[in-house]
């Protein structure tokens, strides 16, 4: 299942299946954009942390036993592929920081989940990879695209066309990660960033985010976030924070 929780301005979006170190089903790609959607729509929450359900995995990637079971059923195949790809657009599309705490395998699907967050802290036992190619699976564009935007074309062709498994400080030089702690320190570390986003200016993380969503697809959704950069401008916020630091306070943000 796909589970959430809140913990005042974090929300938590948990892949919770760990007696199958995570592995998504077709029902639980279908949950992510509820989830997601729902935590967006919680008053107070700023920043939304994802992460897989106990300590040994983030996610093993897709059910290879219900891909088994689909065969060659083009139906079944396509419905698969619209829910896996609406999952991880929900998640791209998510006007929140979107932060990733792996720990463990984070594998095909798991990794594609991962690469739509903001930031991916990983722990030093994390390991990554992209088994397609061992599979006979083509990969949809949109995942590609979203792996060539942080390994760029010569890595993602690595990922893709070898197929290994990476450790994670391998991953942290491919780009595949932000940050590399100890086991231990994943949740926390995710949690205190969450923590300072979330005690910023809620415009101006959002039209961060927007910018760099935009300049990095390149389509018209530079257009939105120029608008949100704009709104920041003439918000209370904006006159809040230029209060706090001659203040010398901490700001009082509303978002407003």
């Amino acid at each position: 299942m796909i589970r959430t929780e809140t913990d005042g301005a974090i929300g938590w979006l948990i892949i919770d299946r760990p007696g199958q170190r995570n592995a998504l089903s077709t029902a639980m790609w279908a949950d992510i954009p509820r989830a997601v959607r729902t935590l967006c729509e919680t008053d107070g929450v700023r920043t939304i942390i994802l992460r897989g359900a106990g300590n040994t995995a983030f996610a093993a990637g897709a059910d290879i036993g219900e891909l088994q079971r689909m065969g060659s059923d083009p139906a079944a195949l396509a419905d698969f592929e619209e829910k896996f790809e609406a999952a991880q657009a929900s998640l791209e599309a998510c006007p929140l920081p979107v932060i990733a705490a792996i720990k463990g395998p984070c594998m095909g699907g798991g990794l594609a989940l991962a690469l739509c967050c903001d930031m991916r802290v990983a722990g030093d036992d994390a390991s990554f990879a992209i088994p397609a190619a061992r599979l006979g699976l083509g990969y949809a564009a949109p995942a590609v695209a979203r792996l060539m935007r942080a390994a760029g074309p010569a890595g993602a062709f690595e990922v893709l066309a070898t197929a290994r498994r990476y450790a994670a400080d391998e991953a942290l030089t491919r780009n595949l990660v932000t940050e590399v702690v100890g086991t231990d320190d994943v949740f926390p570390r995710a949690e205190a960033l969450a923590r300072q986003i979330a005690a910023n200016a809620p415009l101006t993380v959002r039209a961060a985010k927007a910018t760099i969503t935009a300049l990095t697809r390149q389509d018209d959704s530079l257009q939105q976030a120029e608008e949100l950069i704009m709104r920041c401008g003439s918000s209370a916020d904006f006159a809040e924070g230029r209060q706090a630091f001659m203040e010398k306070r901490p700001p009082r943000f509303t978002g407003e």
